[in-house]
């Protein structure tokens, strides 16, 4: 089959604003040429074996000049099948996709276009500004605030937008603030025009700058926003002062570090931004599979799987798929779950989990799980029930040894938390709270500092722990008061945050 190169519209910079046909080519893709204006977050949607290639733009600054980008999208389209141009809001608006395309054509590769949500009115929305409104405005002009080359905008462009009735929206345009409102103005744009500038717009860091034509450019100077920004000109940008509701939720303007095994976007992370709070996300290690072969005799024996982690079922099904085998070789086996997500995952490979402790904690499913197995065999008070559990190979619990006590447990290695370089800085006079959903990021991050780093790191900063196992390797660095959700799951994480602030 032919390669195909998908132009991707990525949206204005929250996750959630992608296209699903977008989300579904980035998922299949064998290759990711990227902008500085996609959402990072969307990337870990790729494969692993995914090739991601960044040739993102700043402001006068190229990674790579737009030349070197189309022979880069003809070269790796003769490599793969399947290849994703993402571009920051839509491609066809100021997103130079034309460009790409019709370079495409010329060398006879196909190509198609996936449009995307465009900044210039869901950035407007985002802050409560429509770019319409009956009675205010009847239409909106999306003026780019830069021309080719870098050429200035003249007076000409700015006499045709003296209509009161019309919303002007200048993309790229934050470092020509002041020329484009006196422009404006001297053209004859009322002076008293209502007029802000969106920075960051649709993401947690959005910041707004409101004004009038004749003041905005000195309020931006003194606010120091940055780019990405669209600027926004029109009586529409009063009606802000009723309609905004981003700014409204629980969490917003804290700042958040969200330590996560694995590439993935981090669930955690996605919840406290969708309370409004800005979030980094540092990726500690990744989860690599310990293959091992299983015979069908030998899985006839078990009477019980037990699963703490979806980790832990999808990399014993993988194990069971390479043995040759699938969940028909489970049929007689019980499974035993801790938290409703590993149960999710278990779904996933058509089994239901038979047993889930009401607490999810080891120490709850000991019990329980005792409970559950002297009522399933109560006929044979002699059966000592056999309990395969796979985990981490380097995971420390005791768990194991609880069980012994009243079964034959065993525990399989099935896959491995492997330590990465992180990416990330951990700085006490950036972020409002660190998250640690395991021991082992815990260990990992803080483990790197010094001693009095990590004193004074948690003087300043929240450190939140999802359990006991977390809260005793933060524990064991030193790190102190550590702030413990009441019940273990991200939720309970979540509603956390939610009571203390």
């Amino acid at each position: 089959m032919a390669s195909m190169v998908y132009l991707v519209g990525a949206g204005p910079g929250d996750p959630g604003l992608v296209t699903v046909k977008g989300l579904e080519l980035i998922k299949k893709a064998d290759c990711i040429i990227y902008d500085r204006l996609s959402s990072p977050e969307l990337l870990g949607y790729a494969g692993m074996d995914c090739e991601r290639i960044y040739v993102g733009k700043a402001d006068r600054h190229h990674t790579l000049p737009q030349e070197q980008i189309n022979e880069l999208l003809v070269e790796k389209a003769k490599e793969y099948h399947c290849v994703v141009r993402l571009k920051g809001g839509d491609v066809f608006v100021f997103g130079r996709g034309g460009e790409e395309g019709l370079y495409l054509r010329e060398h006879g590769i196909s190509y198609t276009v996936v449009p995307g949500v465009t900044s210039a009115i869901a950035g407007p929305a985002y802050a409560g500004i429509p770019v319409t409104h009956r009675g205010v405005a009847t239409s909106f002009r999306v003026i780019t605030g830069h021309q080719k080359n870098g050429e200035d905008l003249s007076e000409p462009d700015f006499t045709t937008m003296s209509d009161s009735k019309e919303t002007l929206i200048f993309l790229m345009g934050l470092s020509r603030v002041r020329q484009i409102v006196d422009g404006l103005m001297q053209a004859g744009r009322n002076r008293q025009t209502p007029a802000a500038v969106i920075s960051h717009a649709t993401t947690e860091a959005q910041e707004i700058c409101e004004g009038t034509l004749e003041n905005l450019a000195d309020r931006v100077e003194e606010a120091k926003l940055t780019s990405p920004a669209l600027i926004i000109v029109g009586d529409v940008v009063a009606l802000r002062r009723q309609l905004h509701f981003f700014e409204e939720k629980p969490l917003w303007g804290k700042h958040y570090l969200v330590a996560k095994i694995g590439p993935k976007p981090s669930r955690l992370a996605a919840m406290l931004r969708a309370k409004g709070a800005y979030t980094s996300e540092c990726m500690t290690g990744e989860i690599v599979g310990v293959p091992a072969v299983y015979t069908a005799q030998e899985l006839a024996h078990v009477d019980v799987l037990l699963f703490t982690s979806a980790n832990g079922v999808d990399y014993f099904m993988k194990n069971v798929f390479a043995s040759g085998l699938d969940a028909r070789a489970l049929f007689h086996t019980r499974c035993a779950v801790i938290g409703q997500k590993t149960a999710e995952k278990l779904r996933e490979y058509g089994i239901c989990a038979d047993f889930m402790p009401e607490h999810s904690n080891s120490t709850n499913l000991a019990q329980e799980l005792k409970e559950y197995l002297d009522q399933e065999f109560r006929g044979d008070p002699f059966k000592r029930a056999v309990i395969w559990y796979p985990t981490a190979k380097n995971a420390k619990d005791n768990l194991v040894d609880t069980l012994l006590s009243f079964c034959d447990c065993g525990r399989l290695n099935v896959y491995e938390n492997v330590p990465c370089p992180m990416e990330v800085p951990v700085d006490k006079d950036v972020y409002d709270a660190i998250f640690f959903t395991c021991a082992s990021s815990a260990e990992r991050m803080l483990g790197s500092l010094k001693p009095q780093e990590r004193e004074t790191l948690a003087s300043v900063t929240d450190i939140y722990s999802i359990g006991p196992k977390c809260s005793a390797a933060l524990g064991e660095l030193g790190v102190s008061p550590v702030i413990e959700a009441a019940v273990n799951t991200y939720e309970g994480l979540v509603n956390c945050v939610l009571r203390k602030e």
